[in-house]
């Protein structure tokens, strides 16, 4: 059996694709509706339990091969009733409203399920490990319902023994020092260890492990020794990186908790990362620590961590007029909305930054080399490009103070704003340009996996590749205005604007598990990037990615303009003593 989940914020246009396709049946579930329309109502209903909560669908396929489709319809329905009751029950939503869909336009057997993670009760479902908690239902169905038995994805993040090391295991039956760590591993994480036993545990079996921390607590990689042979956790597999123990192997990691342990347990060891092996998969990169850590909505006002040197302002999110674009702090916080907001905080310090920046000093000759990639900064400027900025392209005033703070964004001479290109290290060699007029020049002198990247906080799972900085910046607003609740379970994703593939760290991506070319199909750029990428999925926008950010901003500024209109009507019917 298969299983997908995909979380959303409407029920209607769910409805519509489910229940829309050709000889889709309604078979059953917890709700009396039975149109998109009427499902849709009764949905709305238990919705005003959590009104604030906007990440509420909930929504599976379920499906099995043609060969085990049984023949009588009628059971085969009973049937799916049946594993959709159990597979509801596993994932937390047995006192939820859902609908059951059966979809024969396919040669496999298959269902969909649309649910409210609101729960009758008012509480709502969790969607920590929604995916890990998905496979491990199915694979007790497959049991319970004599299905065949499919592989759990986390045992394919194995690396598969090589022909070298099968021809060793055959001829004098030893096995590979890979093999045995990953037997090793697999033995010590069966009980859910914590980061700090699990490195204990490895070190009494004889394993050295080589735990690399930045300053604040983020992994910059693991890797293993065994009888003198060093691995990274790469070379084991994805189930044995840093990211792939916790994800795949179960293992638990706080920051604030375990941290200072690892940090001693290393002190005896003197173990090196495998030669040429950084975790590519892991790269903790300056953007990696302050990042967008809560939603970039519109109608609410963002607080920032700004380095010392600068106070921090709360302003408003939404697009502002020329005349609020003035650079005095005191006017931009007189015109910020009075919303209450969660603080969306970019995390990290220019010392925490300073932790994750390459260990060798960079030459004279580096430095002279890349203060010629870099146009000069005119600070005189900024203000201006700043302007322009939030006014033609609606990006948010914090933000782009966040981005200057660090040196990623800043103004030139000639009044244009220029976006730093970097490698995952954090190296800048390169500067995408812009000018007023919204045309790109970009400067390369050398060839480097140089691009303009934002990432949201936490090991780095997905990434998003993109024309150019400001559609990076712009599906990251969108994406974030989607998930309010920005909570830890989403994907941690880095978002890279390019201007040829070349730029694209190709190594990394290829370990992430999604990757999504956020291109038009047909332009060569997409092309070029999905030669490299196979894998990959492409995601082609009707415009592009920053129209359909300003379109809703649009919408929200609206909403908002007419939500104070009411508000005005009716203080005269307000009574106060």
């Amino acid at each position: 059996m298969i299983g997908k989940q995909i979380k959303g914020t409407g029920f209607q246009g769910c409805l519509n694709y489910v229940l829309g396709k050709k000889d889709a049946a309604l078979i059953g579930g917890t709700m009396c509706g039975q149109t998109p329309e009427e499902l849709a109502t009764e949905f709305a209903i238990a919705r005003q339990l959590r009104p604030s909560l906007k990440v509420v669908v909930f929504h599976a396929s379920l499906s099995v091969a043609s060969t085990e489709k049984l023949e009588n319809s009628e059971k085969n329905d009973q049937r799916w009733l049946a594993i959709a009751a159990n597979y509801m029950k596993a994932m937390g939503f047995d006192n939820s409203q859902y609908a059951v869909v059966k979809h024969s336009d396919t040669e496999h057997d298959h269902i969909h399920i649309v649910a409210s993670r609101i729960r009758l009760d008012g509480g709502v479902v969790d969607d920590s490990w929604d995916y890990y908690k998905s496979q491990e239902a199915i694979r007790q169905l497959e049991q319970n319902y004599n299905l065949e038995t499919v592989t759990p994805s986390w045992e394919t993040d194995k690396r598969a023994p090589t022909t070298g090391e099968h021809r060793q295991l055959k001829s004098k039956g030893d096995k590979s020092v890979r093999v045995q760590l990953q037997d090793i591993i697999d033995e010590v994480t069966q009980d859910n260890p914590s980061m700090p036993e699990f490195v204990e545990r490895l070190q009494q079996q004889g394993v050295e492990v080589q735990v690399g921390l930045t300053r604040n607590g983020f992994s910059k990689g693991i890797s293993y020794n065994l009888d003198g042979v060093a691995l990274s956790g790469t070379q084991l597999g994805k189930a044995y990186t840093f990211y792939g123990l916790q994800k795949h192997r179960g293992v638990s990691y706080d920051k604030g908790r375990d941290s200072a342990i690892i940090e001693a347990l290393m002190q005896p060891q003197h173990l090196a990362m495998a030669p040429g092996e950084a975790e590519e998969n892991e790269l903790e990169s300056p953007l990696s620590e302050p990042a967008a850590t809560a939603p970039l909505t519109p109608a609410t006002a963002i607080k920032l961590e700004l380095p010392p040197s600068e106070p921090a302002a709360t302003t408003p999110l939404t697009p502002a007029t020329a005349n609020e674009l003035e650079p005095s702090q005191s006017e931009l916080t007189e015109t910020a909305l009075t919303t209450p907001a969660t603080a969306n905080e970019l995390e990290s310090p220019q010392s925490e930054l300073a932790a994750t920046a390459p260990a060798t000093p960079a030459t004279a000759n580096e430095l002279e080399l890349q203060l010629s990639i870099l146009p000069e900064k005119n600070e005189n400027q900024w203000q201006k490009v700043r302007s322009h900025l939030a006014t033609e392209y609606s990006l948010p005033l914090e933000l782009l103070d966040k981005l200057h703070s660090y040196s990623w964004l800043y103004a030139d001479r000639s009044e244009k704003a220029v976006f730093t290109g970097r490698t995952l290290d954090g190296e800048a060699w390169e500067a995408f340009i812009l000018d007023e007029r919204g045309n790109w020049t970009t400067t390369y002198p050398l060839p480097s996996e140089a691009a303009f990247w934002v990432a949201t906080t936490g090991e780095i799972e997905r990434a998003v590749i993109t024309c150019n900085p400001i559609e990076a910046l712009s599906i990251l607003l969108i994406e974030l205005e989607n998930n309010p609740n920005n909570s830890a379970t989403e994907l941690t994703t880095i978002y890279i604007g390019i201007e040829r593939a070349s730029q694209l760290p190709t190594q990394f991506l290829q370990e992430l598990d999604s990757v999504l070319i956020a291109l038009a199909e047909d332009s060569q750029l997409a092309q070029n990037a999905l030669a490299l990428l196979p894998n990959a999925e492409v995601v082609s926008p009707q415009s592009s990615w920053n129209d359909i950010w300003t379109q809703l901003i649009e919408r929200e500024q609206r909403s908002h303009r007419q939500n104070n209109q009411q508000h005005k009507q009716q203080n005269p019917n307000i009574e106060l003593d």
